[in-house]
């Protein structure tokens, strides 16, 4: 015989209870919803974290100013961000294998692996980011608010579904994280509203403000202009000189010579030539290749380089520093003549005694102020006279060309901590106004340690320079700076912005 004792019965079958099991249903419901909403906002931050990367990465080869120079001293930041990123997208499909296709309940784990492997590591990179780049981008500050949100609701979602279940410890530890989450990401937001981060970065205090400039504004220190110039290109970029805003072409004769109709300039000038001057050309007057004497012909100059014909026109020409020696060619019908007028090599710059610039007459009576010319002796002390020509030729034709950058160590030469953009130290060649650079090493911002190439010559001394002279130009190793300035720090200069 069975001598078990009956088990009692139970005060209710949970299984016929259908109050139970409407309980149970609601439950499974609505942790379903929950779980998917909170989903569904992990994967809106971390979408957002691959925004911050794709909209900040490549400053290396822009780098056109302070928010992108900053990022570039670091570059570690950007990959770290792809790495978590992709860890939190991992989490995603961890969570498909293992909970919806193989059913094994662990949601909540996976999920807070994914914020203490891949959120959170996630909103502090982006949290440097925004940093130094304050209200200029607005996918890391975007991502540092989502992330704080999702790790808020994810707080609250584990206080109400697993309180019971936590000992006190627990429950203090995700009451300081939901609140530290929420005050993160609401301070944030605040400052971004109200357009105050700098009080947080000090920013205002290196005295070098944002611009959204497209490429690097370069200054040219002899021409008082600025000028625009990529990074990192295969070629160079060719330099575009303006004449004055506002001024007319000059009505030339086909006898007018640069210096009779320009002066001593190295300012581009718009000019008007009549047809017919090769008829009147004798033959004689035109020096130069490409690069002309200033005694020479505007008109015919412009025919034999290549700018005009005979029927006439209007163009520009430049004025620029001199040439050891006009070279003599043929082109377009007319033969030019040759002339040495300066020995090659060490030479010195320097600008008159009595400063100042030169007052030229404009059409229609207006009068404007030109940049002085340097003067330029050769070895000899034989002043090395000027010349023009007209940007078309290969040799004479002017441009920039930042062709690479290098990050410095903070304790080398030259850099000062309170300026990070001198730790860049750029690569540059350039050909302007006749002077020339060739690799030259310089570092970002305007110099104060340069010493100046042009500066007034005092009565029997000489001005000491590095500078020589080239077959196109002058060129002096060693004092870029003094030629080319890289300075992203003059935003009201306005040349490169988009």
């Amino acid at each position: 015989a069975d001598l078990t004792p009956p088990r009692p019965k139970a005060a209710w079958d949970q299984r016929n209870d259908t109050i139970g099991v409407g309980k149970e249903a609601d439950r499974y419901w609505h942790d379903r919803w929950t779980a998917g909403l909170l989903l569904a906002l992990a994967v809106i931050d971390n979408a957002i974290c691959y925004a911050a990367f794709f909209t900040v990465n490549g400053v290396d080869s822009r780098m056109h100013n302070i928010v992108e120079m900053q990022l570039v001293l670091l570059p570690w930041l950007m990959p770290a961000l792809m790495v978590f990123t992709c860890l939190g997208t991992a989490s995603f499909a961890a969570l498909v294998i293992i909970v919806e296709c193989h059913g094994i309940p662990r949601f909540h784990t996976i999920m807070n692996v994914r914020i203490y492997l891949s959120a959170l590591p996630c909103a502090l990179i982006c949290s440097i980011i925004f940093y130094y780049s304050e209200q200029t981008k607005w996918a890391p500050f975007t991502a540092i608010v989502t992330i704080m949100l999702s790790i808020f609701m994810w707080c609250l979602h584990m206080r109400f579904r697993w309180w019971h279940t936590m000992n006190t410890c627990g429950k203090i530890l995700l009451d300081i994280s939901g609140f530290l989450a929420f005050l993160v990401g609401f301070s944030f937001a605040i400052l971004f509203i109200i357009n105050r981060v700098d009080f947080i970065t000090k920013s205002n205090e290196m005295s070098c403000p944002y611009a959204a400039n497209v490429e690097m504004p370069v200054n040219v220190p002899i021409l008082g202009k600025w000028f625009c110039a990529p990074w990192k290109r295969k070629e160079e970029t060719l330099l575009v000189r303006k004449p004055e805003p506002g001024s007319s072409p000059k009505q030339l004769l086909c006898s007018d010579t640069f210096v009779g109709a320009f002066g001593a300039s190295i300012d581009p000038h718009a000019f008007e030539c009549p047809s017919g001057c090769l008829v009147q050309y004798p033959g004689l007057g035109l020096t130069g290749c490409g690069i002309y004497s200033t005694d020479s012909q505007v008109c015919i100059a412009a025919i034999h380089s290549g700018v005009l014909t005979d029927a006439g026109g209007t163009a520009t020409v430049f004025g620029r520093l001199g040439l050891p020696r006009f070279e003599r060619c043929s082109r377009y019908a007319l033969t030019s003549e040759e002339r040495q007028v300066a020995n090659a090599g060490a030479v010195m710059l320097s600008v008159p005694s009595s400063g100042g610039s030169s007052a030229f007459q404009l059409p229609g009576g207006a009068r404007r102020l030109f940049v002085t010319p340097p003067t330029v002796l050769d070895s000899s002390g034989a002043r090395v006279p000027q010349a023009f020509h007209f940007n078309n030729l290969p040799h004479s034709q002017e441009y920039l060309w930042l062709k690479d950058w290098d990050v410095s160590s903070s304790s080398a030469s030259g850099v000062r901590a309170d300026r990070p953009w001198t730790r860049i130290e750029a690569t540059v060649s350039a050909r302007v106004a006749g002077m020339e650079l060739h690799d030259e090493k310089m570092r970002l911002g305007r110099p104060e340690d340069q010493l100046a190439l042009f500066t007034a010559a005092q009565s029997g001394q000489a001005q000491s320079t590095q500078c020589r002279l080239g077959e196109y130009g002058v060129i002096c190793p060693g004092s870029g700076a003094a030629v080319v300035n890289l300075d992203f720090c003059q935003p009201a200069a306005q040349t490169c912005l988009a």
